[in-house]
């Protein structure tokens, strides 16, 4: 079997077990949504620090040595960070122009630590809250694009690399997951459909690996230019989406908490597989 066959099937392998795990953290949610609630911030804490570990620890060593440490790198970086500040801008003002008066997205992460408050509040009318909830699941929806496309970029380079990628989209993209169905469910949809809706917005992850495996099968050098991509994403998710939220607690036996599993986090995956494996 040809490499390129296997990579397909780690990387589709992959996409099915964040859905999985997202799917059993939904669960849960209905079966327990205050002591979940607790657990969402900590979940935060090291997902933060495994994708800063992965970005510094081996998605931007591995674009080094494909690209080199110039311009074109640095640019590619740049790009790459402006992009998703420009998509989550669009967005915002996109929620805003539709009734959502936040102007939240699902890429702010602006509700992970307080589902627990949203929880305890009364459902809304499910009329009242419709441009709500389907401006969370559009931004969801891209969300789960970005990080399909960011694990078949790893796999495209590497197994090693893929693995990694694979492990820092899920720490990340559970309590995502997890946080979305608690907003639905507050906004007046029903367990089940909320369960359901979100696994089928998660499933656009399937359709951008594919799009990446289909260009890198033909044009190898797509894969080259996605993987500084890829690092500038993860350096934005981390750095101005999830770290400000753990910057707002004040309680110093949390702050603490979150404070040793953001560094454990950051060091298991920044020397994870030593960063020299085979590709």
């Amino acid at each position: 079997m040809h490499p390129l066959d296997i990579h397909w099937i780690y990387t589709f392998g992959s996409v099915v077990l964040v859905a999985a795990v997202s799917f059993t953290g939904m669960v849960a949610l209905s079966l327990s949504p205050h002591r979940l609630a607790l657990i969402i911030p900590l979940l935060v804490s090291l997902a933060a620090g495994a994708l800063l570990g992965t970005a510094f620890g081996h998605l931007l060593p591995e674009s080094i040595e494909q690209i080199g440490a110039g311009r074109e790198l640095a640019g590619l970086l740049l790009a790459g960070f402006v992009t998703f500040f420009v998509l989550e801008k669009v967005l915002g003002v996109w929620c805003n122009r539709h009734g959502d008066e936040s102007g939240h997205t699902h890429l702010s992460h602006q509700d992970l630590h307080r589902l627990g408050e949203v929880l305890k509040l009364k459902p809304s009318p499910s009329n009242a809250s419709r441009p709500m909830v389907t401006n969370l699941l559009v931004g969801a929806a891209i969300h789960s694009l970005v990080d399909g496309m960011a694990i078949a970029t790893g796999y495209s380079t590497g197994t090693y690399l893929g693995v990694i990628t694979t492990i820092a989209v899920l720490f990340h993209e559970a309590p995502h997951h997890i946080g979305d169905v608690g907003i639905l469910i507050h906004k007046g949809v029903p367990v089940v459909r909320a369960v359901m809706l979100n696994l089928m917005v998660a499933g656009t992850a399937a359709l951008g690996a594919l799009v990446v495996l289909l260009l890198g099968t033909r044009l190898m050098g797509v894969t080259t230019v996605l993987l500084p991509f890829t690092t500038a994403n993860f350096l934005y998710i981390a750095s101005v989406s999830l770290m400000p939220e753990l910057q707002q607690e004040r309680g110093l036996r949390q702050s603490l908490t979150q404070t040793i599993l953001f560094l454990i986090g950051s060091l298991v995956m920044f020397v994870s597989f030593g960063g020299s494996e085979p590709h």
